[in-house]
């Protein structure tokens, strides 16, 4: 063997040695935190700053005629935002939403005036958000890049001079199919699936202190929690399937049906926990009825609409505020709704139970109600368009 190649031969096994150092210094890196996972019984907490792609800090104004700076008034109706959002809330005396395209966080008077952005970390594609009851704290549902669901519990702050750049999160497991705030904020709620089973796992807004309250072997549930002593748990509506709606103690863990066996089935407890405004499949179209839960009785309700357009008051437990659709044209429901193959036009209605009155609010809104909330002094109803995931109030007062 000559010298020439005896260098070459030298200079190939030191570029190999070189890769494969390179190799397993990678290989052996420490891997960035993850979202928590099952471990155990129940999901372990981590924190961690939810970096994005972060604008220019600094409480600064939108460009002016920047569609989100738009508001658009048609009487006592007024359009909050012209970008879609994937959830919203009331504060003290305004309206907080996240932007559904960047994650941004923002705060709006329900007249539409003084809009500020508090949050300028970009989480892009969430999809859904649920809020405390202040407003302060917030679950948000989010597609990584892998369209991997990924759950976050967040803090909102106020900034007064400078925009938040990072946001401070906790992840919840990847594997949550159901989750709800309660009343009283200081806890959340949400179903986990994991081998064959669902387990219902309520902890304070650190994700500590979990217990296990809830165990089943279907996990196909929607969740709400509108009293402190109550956790309610629909299977998921279709026309096709018997549906129930199941009361849970979040204390005790003790499971209750409420009403079931109805197809389509659909309900909203009231707030005092006394009444349920539900709606059933019935001959390509669909029934609302009022279940008084004291009496154990059923009767007609005298607005045609799915729950989901409704929201009861606080201050007074006798009334409750629908949107109702101008018309229904045959379908399943409410599985025609749910895919976006029928969409409404509806207006707004408010029922007194005490007095027997019903009332209609404004007609022919043009918006296809979901997601409705009153603000903490009911003077504005709060809701979103299906259509197009933009956010509206509606002045009652």
């Amino acid at each position: 063997m000559n010298k020439k190649t005896i260098i070459i031969s030298a200079i190939i096994i030191i570029l190999i040695l070189m890769i494969g150092g390179v190799w397993l210094f990678y290989r052996n890196k420490p891997a960035e935190e993850i979202p928590a996972i099952i471990s155990g019984l129940f999901p372990s907490a981590g924190e961690k700053n939810i970096q994005g792609l972060t604008g220019p800090s600094g409480n600064e104004e939108l460009p002016s005629g920047q569609n989100q700076n738009q508001v658009l008034k048609q009487g006592n109706l007024i359009q909050l935002s012209s970008n879609a959002i994937s959830g919203a809330a009331g504060a003290s005396t305004t309206v907080r939403y996240i932007e559904k395209s960047t994650g941004h966080i923002y705060e709006i008077n329900p007249d539409g005036q003084n809009r500020q952005r508090l949050s300028n970390t970009t989480i892009l594609k969430t999809f859904e958000s649920f809020w405390s009851l202040a407003a302060n704290k917030l679950i948000i549902r989010y597609f990584e890049e892998s369209s991997v669901v990924q759950n976050s519990l967040l803090s909102v702050k106020t900034f007064s001079s400078t925009i938040s750049t990072t946001t401070q999160g906790i992840f919840l497991p990847q594997s949550i199919t159901s989750v709800t705030v309660s009343p009283n904020e200081d806890k959340i709620f949400y179903l986990i699936s994991t081998e064959g089973t669902t387990m219902g796992i309520s902890a304070n807004f650190e994700n500590k202190n979990q217990k296990n309250i809830f165990n089943s072997s279907f996990g196909e549930f929607n969740v709400s929690w509108p009293k402190n002593d109550m956790i309610t748990l629909l299977t998921k509506p279709s026309a096709f399937s018997e549906g129930f709606f199941y009361s849970l103690n979040p204390q005790t863990g003790k499971l209750g049906k409420i009403i079931g066996e109805i197809k389509g089935l659909t309900a909203l407890l009231s707030s005092d926990g006394t009444r349920v405004i539900y709606s059933e499949s019935n001959n390509k179209s669909l029934e609302t009825k009022i279940f008084n839960l004291k009496q154990q009785t059923s009767s007609d309700f005298d607005l045609k609409t799915l729950p989901e357009k409704c929201v009861w008051s606080k201050s007074n437990k006798d009334i409750v505020y629908c949107a109702v659709p101008d018309n229904f044209p045959q379908g399943d429901y409410p599985d025609d709704w749910y895919q976006g193959l029928v969409s409404f036009k509806d207006s707004i209605w408010q029922k007194n139970f005490s007095t027997g009155e019903t009332n209609i609010l404004i007609s022919e809104t043009n918006v296809d109600v979901i997601n409705p909330f009153l603000t903490k002094d009911e003077n504005y109803l709060i809701f979103t368009n299906k259509e197009n995931n933009t956010l509206w109030s509606l002045k009652l007062q």
